[in-house]
């Protein structure tokens, strides 16, 4: 499919010099990327990204991921740096024109520019180098805001409240008893619900500005280094536990997030927390240590609840139609994955607390 007609939203940014001396922004080649479930992402050039941000991220979380990039940037974190408008405003609210039909579409949307970084995306961490460089490398993006007083624009409210995610999916049960999958969403709304009670108290941890998202493909590689921290939209104050356990899980399922059969890989683990400690030994708490283990599950579990809703009411950000005949059942899929990586997880507390 052609990409979006953006003409209008690169006009708003003037003239941009992409390596060959300045141009009309409006005039250079737009491909579109793939990748990203939630975001609309295009190439601009060889040296830009360009966003249509989802309206999930009010236009505010830009002025926060400005103030931010230049603190990470001088703590040694590599980092796009976001380019302002004419107006000086680190976003841009314009309609794009729709290559089917030839219209603007419905409504504004909030678009911003990047610099483009160079460098690898990956879906899965293949060594335990990468592991430790990955683990590194957060710890440097932690520590550098570590004494940022930064006061966040925009923030996502409930966005790791456990007990609400669980409330929505029994609430989904309830609103949708005709759906396909209501007889298999809730045996696995009944195991998560047991386990979550059995879970134990929440921490009572210092907070820190995190990421947010640190999937593996929130890292961009050159060999085993990272050369890139990207996807800065969910910058927030909260806790290690949320942070490391949600990066974990990920760089430690050792199959997709879709696979029936997941595994958590503990050595990946260790590897990932020596690397972490190696840069954070000197100002993380005990507590913070001892969380994470818990932490990986406790994410685990919130994940599973949120697919395991979203299979009944089917408004999740992307679904693969190639492999799922339904949005729901992509998402079921999800859930049993994470529903899965949970129990290995529980199963081997002891010997990632070690």
């Amino acid at each position: 499919m052609a990409p979006l007609d953006v003409t209008e939203v690169l006009r708003a940014y003037g003239r941009l010099d992409d390596g060959k001396g300045p141009v009309a922004a409006e005039n250079l080649p737009v491909s579109p990327l793939s990748g990203g479930l939630i975001n609309h992402t295009l190439a601009v050039g060889d040296l830009f990204i360009l966003q249509r941000l989802h309206p999930i991220f009010a236009k505010e979380v830009n002025l926060d991921i400005a103030a931010l990039l230049p603190v990470l940037a001088q703590g040694g974190v590599p980092v796009p740096q976001i380019v302002s408008a004419s107006n000086g405003l680190p976003y841009v609210i314009a309609q794009a024109v729709s290559p089917t039909v030839g219209q603007p579409e419905a409504s504004p949307a909030v678009w911003r520019l990047l610099t483009r970084l160079p460098g690898e995306t990956l879906h899965r961490l293949q060594t335990p180098a990468q592991a430790q460089a990955a683990g590194a490398m957060v710890a440097r993006f932690h520590t550098a805001l570590l004494t940022c007083p930064h006061q966040f624009h925009f923030r996502r409210a409930g966005a790791h409240d456990t007990d609400l995610h669980l409330q929505k999916l029994l609430q989904a049960l309830v609103a949708f008893p005709d759906h396909p999958l209501h007889s298999q969403v809730g045996p696995l709304a009944e195991e998560l619900a047991v386990r979550w009670a059995a879970w134990g108290q929440i921490p009572a941890l210092p907070e820190r500005i995190i990421h947010g998202d640190l999937k593996v493909s929130n890292l961009l590689w050159q060999g085993d280094a990272v050369c890139g921290v990207i996807d800065l939209d969910t910058m927030a104050r909260s806790s290690l536990d949320i942070e490391l356990g949600d990066a974990l899980r990920s760089w430690c399922n050792t199959g997709t997030e879709d696979d029936d059969a997941p595994t958590f890989s503990a050595a990946t683990f260790s590897a990932a927390m020596q690397g972490y400690l190696s840069v954070a030994g000197s100002w993380i708490t005990p507590q913070e240590r001892a969380a994470v283990a818990p932490g990986v599950e406790r994410i685990c579990l919130e994940l599973a609840m949120r697919f395991a809703g979203d299979a009944l009411r089917e408004d999740y950000f992307g679904w693969d139609p190639s492999r799922f005949a339904s949005r729901g059942l992509h998402n079921l899929a999800r859930a049993r994955n994470q529903l899965g990586l949970a129990r290995d997880v529980a199963a081997k507390r002891a010997l990632l607390a070690g």
